[in-house]
């Protein structure tokens, strides 16, 4: 019997779902001085997410009325590896519109530890994801398997997701919306962007980045070392070499 008002429940929360569209918006803690927003939509099929280019400073020295350019992330609620095309840009180089295929994120899920996060309860799963030590809270009680920035693969919504020991690089909801009315493109074009996939794009971003770093007159600068960021290292980067 319980199994079937369980059953009949999710069919239920589907159904009216289905008559508008999710809604989630995190808190994004980048930096110890920069916090933005970022609004997660899906209406059960396509996954839509937008980081809005105004930049919460908590240093007052910056500028808080300049406007970044607004992120996207674009998927579908796929199983395993998932499908991501993002808009970035590279300062002093352009505008990009990257595709990455993102392989199975595999979680570690603890039952036993919970919280309660807008009302719902979540329970823990922790990861590695590209190089970085992670812990999501998620719930079952949204029942499709989003999240923030390009996390994906629980058995339900994740609500919180950091990097472990880090007061930064960090997603928190702040607002859930199950039955929100917004006109969401979930295939919006980008004509204007250059088009490249996600190990190119690395590549580009670590030389940029390199070639960017002060060093003495007569130094000679090294390569990228350590990358800002949740994504530290890439499967590419960690696959043994072909004989």
């Amino acid at each position: 019997m319980k199994k079937f008002l369980f059953l009949f429940s999710l069919t239920i929360f589907g159904y009216l779902v289905a008559q508008k569209q999710l809604h989630i918006q995190y808190l994004n803690v980048r930096s110890t001085v920069a916090n933005v927003y970022e609004d997660l939509y899906t209406d059960g099929k396509n996954v839509l997410s937008k980081q809005d280019g105004n930049i919460m400073w908590t240093n007052p020295a910056f500028d808080k009325k300049k406007k970044g350019m607004d992120q996207y992330y674009i998927s579908n609620l796929s199983t395993e590896e998932r499908n991501f095309f993002f808009t970035t840009q590279l300062d002093n180089v352009g505008d990009y519109f990257v595709y990455d295929k993102v392989p199975q994120i595999k979680w570690l899920i603890d039952k036993e530890t919970t919280k309660k996060i807008l009302g719902y309860k979540c329970f823990k799963a922790t990861s590695i994801f590209r190089g970085s030590p992670i812990t999501a809270y998620f719930t079952e009680e949204i029942p499709y398997s989003v999240g923030p920035f390009k996390f994906f693969g629980l058995p339900g919504a994740i609500l919180d997701v950091r990097v472990d020991d880090k007061n930064y690089d960090l997603w928190k909801a702040v607002k859930v919306d199950l039955y929100d009315a917004t006109n969401i493109d979930f295939n919006p074009k980008f004509p204007e962007f250059r088009k490249i996939n996600m190990e190119d794009f690395v590549k580009l971003k670590d030389k940029v980045y390199s070639s960017n770093q002060s060093t003495v007159p007569g130094s000679i600068s090294k390569t990228v070392s350590v990358r800002l960021g949740v994504e530290k290292t890439f499967e590419w980067e960690t696959q043994p070499p072909i004989r």
